[in-house]
């Protein structure tokens, strides 16, 4: 028998027995010549039959299993009081499960079994059933889904999946080499990819005119990676195979230093920045030293659990956990706690119970544990209903707003109906391909939008037949290189590590970006000519020069921005200093230029009110328990239902059918009247002032406003991705530029054409909200003060012939004729610190569907879908993914920009972070086909691991779709395979976006966890992993 695991360095498990049955295991630490047990990890108990009755844990969690005469089980019973029971057919090895139920009423599974045709019938407890069936060697030929779907699959003679054809007669092939490894995947309906092998491992992958290369060394770890341009990144190993350093296409290198027990103890950054790690003896990251020398620390419980986190400024968030490994109550870093319940013994979130007593409740009355029902602070319920697959088929808000899906037999969405409070429904239809791609989508009023692709799959063109026709072009890489919209094109070239390297605006105008080691942005050029120049350290801007001016910026122990100096090379001009509490709310702006302002906050970090130095009136703020908000500075009271603001003061609001505010009604007797239409996809497209000026606005097919009237005024606009780049109109031309990769506005350039483009700077706040914009010389051309939720209190020009400028909040325009701020998706309302129209992505934005923020002092939303927490290494927002929560995906495919430099992967999962945090993750066996792998994991147990560069994907996976509370993972970019290029047309799951990694995840590649609620929310914050390695 195995008596020790000894890893050669002085740490080890000993198996301890009891005759013959394994009783124990013990980490323990060799010190003085002998070992000593650090902590027993498990115990174990036996029947008089030898058979396991109980696992305990190194907290005293226990498990307990009985089993049947014949040794079978039974009945697992987990420390929380959840019970699992089976029922079988026939016996000992023979024995088949006919029945599996468990202590609560949502599972209670029956299969039937079929001798004659080797098919099994599994019968759930909402009715419905799935069908399976097995050849003679067990391989799954035939799947029937609950809704009638029927997938096959063939095999050769080797058992290799050959051939294998979807609900919708779609086939996909796949040919394999003399020794089983997979050459060639021929897709229904994209380009083939093909591979290419050399001492058994992957040497060359090709699709379409894009090859790779990878070369190895004798253990076939790849030091050479060869991208289809020819660039090449160099990667180098110690004798345990550890990685020692990678040298990147432009030659900087980032390096690693390992101890002897295989943990790394110090990192340096491609920029020089060094980090370095401890740990203590049971090998858990205890203190984390930055590149700027600040260390955070870490405690855990006996079980690995994270119990404590101390930051550098000495402020402390603690966690307690229940039965399940589940977190029961947090304490934030102001002392104050939220609760969860669980109720049924299950590991769902039943109750949060907010610090002010406040609670949101949920319930999983689905066959599947599916989240049915959420009732939010207020009482009121929003609803959701399942197809037998699962996928959501009505959705009813806290208004009561219907909304119902159908889908085709791959699941893919074919229709969807808006049911308003009153007339006729909306219905919008879906046009697929044979991988699911939309082709044509029929909107309510008739008209079709219709999308084309290439051989790769890539989207080239997009026509709503309304005179504004998109198309895109790309480079062998996928890269989006040329984008043309209506009246003008842009054009996008990349450096050779991927980062984009010149852009060429509608006007002619040319763009080169310039990056330091590690890919700090040092230098921006505008038509040859400097533009702007960056200092950056470790991922902060220290410095930069916009024309004569130089900022200079100072940050916290936790990286958020504490000061922004402006002045030129010997004068100092104004200066912004921030100040903030112990849990990171705003609490304090010293503004040079406007004097001081100070914040409070209510238990739920939701702002209560603004004080300021000078004459400014204060402002005061009150929410209803659902979290709208009520300005106590405006006389009368607030009427709400269903988050809808009804009334406010002397203001009174009236909706349309679907939840659009259409009329507001103030003044002496309601006789001032503004009035708001909209199209069938609820964006505004007119509007009427109280003084008759009327306005109206025009969208392309990506829902992107292009063009505005006002009193017979035209603008129009243009688009790169989703950033406003250029407006135009008969007396003026602005482009807007952004710092790479934000939403943050950088400079302004007014003119039209390379010759005429004259540049503007723009001086944020640390939220990156405009206050000041400069010329080339420093002098202020524009000013703003804004009230806490972004209305301008006062705006500044200098003199009469005046240079104003529109941005306001990240990812906002500000239109005069309305006072409205249009935020992309949606028009934001300023003085009302709320949206006109409901989320258009539903839960997915947050239970509130009209809200803007939580609070405006720390969080913005760009796109009008879904707030984002600025990051705290640079002041502002990055772009957001997709939309977080319950969603469903319509299958719209996304305005193609510019790819950045992906940094992150997710992985959605859940196990908890104390042992994924030590193990990292590991492969469920060893196949190498990744097309096997891309439709299910588990057969053959595939030697890759799932993760995706979207952070909403990773929150599906994380909460089984939605069905209970797990983890989300966040990982660093490391190497494998994107499943959409590798396998084209034939990855079923193209939404997923997965990026398959070989065979394990190291834990130090594991920057954190965040749990994930069941209705797909954050939990409200994110565990370090103590083992990371941190990358920029």
């Amino acid at each position: 028998r195995i008596q020790r695991l000894d890893n050669g360095a002085g740490r080890s498990l000993l198996l301890r027995y009891d005759r013959t049955q394994l009783v124990a295991v013990d980490y323990q630490v060799f010190v003085q010549g002998e070992w000593t047990t650090e902590q027993t990890l498990a115990t174990y108990s036996f029947d008089a039959r030898q058979r396991l009755l109980t696992a305990t844990n190194a907290v005293g969690d226990s498990e307990r299993y009985d089993y049947d005469d014949h040794h079978v089980i039974l009945q697992r019973q987990l420390t929380g009081g959840a019970s699992f029971f089976w029922e079988w057919q026939r016996e000992g090895k023979a024995a088949r499960c006919v029945r599996h139920w468990a202590s609560f009423s949502q599972m209670n599974t029956r299969y039937v079994w079929n001798d004659d045709d080797a098919s099994v019938t599994v019968h759930y407890v909402d009715g419905t059933e799935e069908v399976y069936v097995h050849d003679e060697r067990a391989r799954l030929v035939r799947q029937v889904a609950a809704d009638g779907g029927e997938q096959l699959k063939a095999y050769d003679q080797q058992g290799r999946l050959i051939a294998e054809q979807d609900a919708l007669g779609a086939v996909t092939e796949y040919r394999y080499d003399e020794i089983g490894r997979l050459i060639a995947l021929n897709p229904p309906d994209d380009a083939p990819t093909s591979y290419e092998y050399r001492n058994g491992f992957l040497y060359k992958r090709c699709r379409g005119d894009a090859v790779w290369i990878y070369r190895r060394n004798a253990e076939g770890a790849v030091t050479e990676a060869v991208d289809p341009d020819g660039q090449v990144t160099h990667y180098y190993y110690n004798l345990r195979g550890q990685l020692l350093s990678l040298r990147y296409p432009d030659s900087s290198r980032h390096r690693w230093v390992w101890n002897e027990l295989g943990q790394l103890i110090e990192e340096t950054l491609p920029d020089g920045g060094v980090r370095r790690f401890s740990y203590d003896a049971l090998g858990r990251r205890i203190t984390t030293q930055n590149e700027f020398g600040v260390v955070s620390r870490q405690q855990w419980d006996a079980a690995g659990r994270l119990i404590l986190t101390t930051y550098p400024t000495g402020s402390t968030r603690a966690y307690s956990y229940g039965a399940y490994g589940q977190i029961t109550a947090e304490r934030d870093e102001l002392g104050r706690i939220t609760r969860y319940e669980y109720d049924d013994d299950l590991h769902l979130v039943s109750r949060r119970i907010n610090p002010d007593g406040t609670r949101v409740q949920y319930r999983y009355d689905h066959a599947r544990l599916l989240l049915t029902e959420i009732e939010n602070e207020s009482g009121e319920k929003y609803r959701l209903d399942y197809t037998p697959t699962g996928l959501i088929r009505q959705e009813t808000g806290f208004d009561g707003r219907r909304t119902a899906y159908a889908y085709d037999l791959n699941g893919h969405l074919l229709e969807k109906t808006e049911f308003g409070d009153f007339g006729p429904s909306l219905v919008t239809r879906y046009e697929r391909d044979k991988a699911g791609r939309l082709l044509v989508k029929t909107l309510p009023d008739g008209i079709k939008v219709r999308y084309d692709y290439d051989r790769l799959g890539r989207l080239v063109a997009v026509d709503d037949g309304q005179n504004h026709p998109l198309a895109f072009e790309y480079d062998r890489q996928d890269r989006l290189i040329t984008e043309h919209q209506g009246w003008g094109t842009l054009r996008y070239a990349y450096d050779a590590c991927g980062q984009l390297k010149r852009l060429r605006l509608p006007d002619n105008s040319k763009l080169d970006y310039h990056y330091a080691k590690g890919g700090a942005l040092s230098a921006i050029d505008l038509n040859g000519t400097p533009l702007t120049r960056h200092v950056y350290q470790s991922g902060r801007e220290q410095q930069r020069q916009q024309g004569l001016l130089l900022s200079e910026y100072s940050y916290d122990d936790q990286g958020r921005l504490l000061a922004h100096a402006v002045g030129h090379r010997h004068a100092s001009l104004y200066r912004r200093d921030y100040a903030y509490s112990a849990n990171g709310n705003l609490e304090h702006i010293a503004d040079s230029r406007h004097g001081q302002r100070t914040y409070g906050y209510d238990a739920l970090d939701r702002l209560i009110r603004v004080r300021h130095s000078r004459d400014e009136l204060p402002e005061s703020f009150a929410h209803d328990p659902a979290g709208n908000l009520l300005m106590q500075d405006r006389p009368g009271p607030a009427q709400i239902k269903g988050n809808r603001l009804l009334m406010q003061g002397d203001r009174h609001y009236d909706y349309d059918a679907f939840g659009n505010l259409i009329r507001e009604r103030r003044g002496h007797g309601q006789t001032l009247v503004t009035e708001y239409r909209y199209d069938c996809q609820h964006r505004l497209i007119g509007l009427t002032r109280p003084d008759g000026q009327t306005a109206t606005y025009q969208y392309d097919a990506f829902g992107r406003r292009i063009r505005k009237t006002v009193d017979g005024a035209i603008t129009e606009f243009f688009w790169q991705g989703e950033h406003l780049v250029a407006e135009s109109s008969a007396t003026q031309y602005r482009s807007f530029l952004y710092e790479p990769g934000t939403f943050r506005p950088l400079a302004m350039l007014d003119g039209k054409g390379p010759k005429k483009a004259c540049p503007f700077y723009y001086q944020l706040d640390h939220l990156g909200t405009p206050q000041e914009l400069t010329d080339y010389s420093g002098e202020i051309v524009w000013s703003a003060q804004y009230d806490a939720y972004g209305k301008d209190a006062a705006v500044t020009l200098a003199g009469e012939d005046y240079l104003d400028q529109p941005l306001r909040f990240q990812g906002q325009y500000f239109d005069v004729e309305s006072g409205l701020h249009y935020n992309r998706h949606r028009y934001y309302d300023p003085r009302l610190g709320r949206y006109l129209t409901p989320d258009p992505v539903k839960l997915a934005g947050g239970l509130n569907q009209y809200q803007y923020v939580p609070n405006p002092t720390g969080w913005v939303d760009p796109l009008g879908l879904t707030s984002n927490c600025p990051p705290p290494n640079k002041p502002g927002c990055e772009v957001p993914g997709a939309s977080d929560g319950v969603k469903v995906d319509e299958g719209e495919p996304d305005a193609p920009a510019p790819k950045k430099k992906q940094e992150y992967l997710y992985r959605g999962d859940s196990r908890d972070p104390s042992d994924v945090f030590v193990n990292g993750f590991k492969s469920k066996g060893d196949s190498e086909d990744l097309f096997l792998h891309s439709i299910d994991s588990d057969f053959p147990p595939s030697g890759f691991i799932s993760t995706s560069p979207s952070r909403d994907v990773g929150k599906e996976f994380a909460t089984s779709f939605f069905t209970k509370t797990g983890f989300l993972y966040t990982l660093k970019r490391v190497e494998g395979y994107d499943l959409k290029q590798e396998l084209g047309n034939r990855y079923k799951f193209s939404r997923e976006q997965e990026f398959a990694v070989p065979k394990v995840i190291k834990n130090e590649d594991i920057l954190g966890a965040t749990i994930i609620i069941d209705d797909g929310r954050d939990f409200g914050y994110s565990i370090p992993n103590p083992y990371r390695k941190i990358d920029k």
